[in-house]
């Protein structure tokens, strides 16, 4: 069984939004020291998805990478935080993918937890790679290998030590992700004067336009706006938004009107 606090360690882990998903990595672990969030910037996600069974096979395409095939999922990811407010919920697994992002070069970090027919579990630490989704099946497949330096951090909160992906078997029970959220991401927003793309912070007055937010499911402001029903101003700052999400390109405007 895992450790409760394995789940605060993974949030804390990648808390750093300064660094990549994998320079993150590297200095905690070195230093054995989790990062504390930064309030200014919003709570820090975990996301998690169980599936009844899978399999994994080496890749015919990369060295070191695996082909993971999660069976009969619930259709949903579940999504909580708690500092410096504590948030849950749930989004569907097909929105959560398209949402988060998954680039080679800043790869989503995962725990995967996964169970055999004698009840032993196993647990790897990896980045995620290429999702395909089948609806009519809740399975997901993935790419992903070890995590570079998940070695150095056996000490960092782990009930069980982690294992390399070729000692999980070719085939399993149940299984459990654990997702860090995309918040070591540069944040790319729609500039309203100039209508192009800009790295900048939620909450950063220099770079007011529109990212994509994985809670809403749809591109929002990166700043406060007068929400005309309510007549107060709708705070997104602390929505969690991707290195660059393609679709707010198309689908939102600098005056404020979506298409979707």
């Amino acid at each position: 069984m895992m450790n409760p606090t394995m789940i605060d360690t993974i949030t804390r882990l990648f808390a750093d939004r300064k660094l990549s998903r994998r320079q993150s990595f590297s200095a905690v672990a070195q230093d054995a020291t989790p990062v504390a969030p930064d309030a200014e910037h919003g709570p820090e996600m975990l996301f998690v998805q169980s599936f009844q069974s899978g399999s994994i096979v080496p890749s015919d395409d990369v060295a070191g990478r695996y082909t993971v095939t999660l069976d009969h999922g619930l259709g949903e990811t579940i999504y909580f935080s708690d500092r410096p407010e504590r948030i849950v919920g749930s989004t569907p697994a097909a929105a959560f993918l398209d949402g988060l992002g998954f680039s080679d070069d800043n790869p989503p970090n995962a725990a995967i937890l996964t169970h055999n027919q004698e009840g032993e579990s196993t647990l790897a630490v990896v980045e995620l790679f290429d999702p395909v989704y089948d609806a009519a099946t809740n399975s997901v497949t993935y790419d992903l290998q070890i995590l570079d330096h998940w070695q150095d951090a056996s000490d960092l909160g782990f009930a069980e030590t982690p294992v390399g992906l070729d000692a999980i078997g070719d085939t399993f029970g149940t299984a459990h992700l654990f997702i860090d959220d995309c918040s070591t991401s540069t944040i790319m927003c729609l500039d309203r004067k100039t209508l192009k793309h800009v790295a900048g912070l939620i909450g950063d007055d220099a770079h007011d336009g529109w990212c994509y937010s994985w809670g809403q499911a749809k591109c929002l402001p990166c700043q406060p706006w007068l929400d005309a029903n309510l007549d107060t101003i709708q705070d997104y700052w602390d929505q969690q938004c991707n290195e660059m999400y393609p679709a707010c390109k198309n689908n939102c405007f600098a005056d404020g009107a979506t298409n979707d």
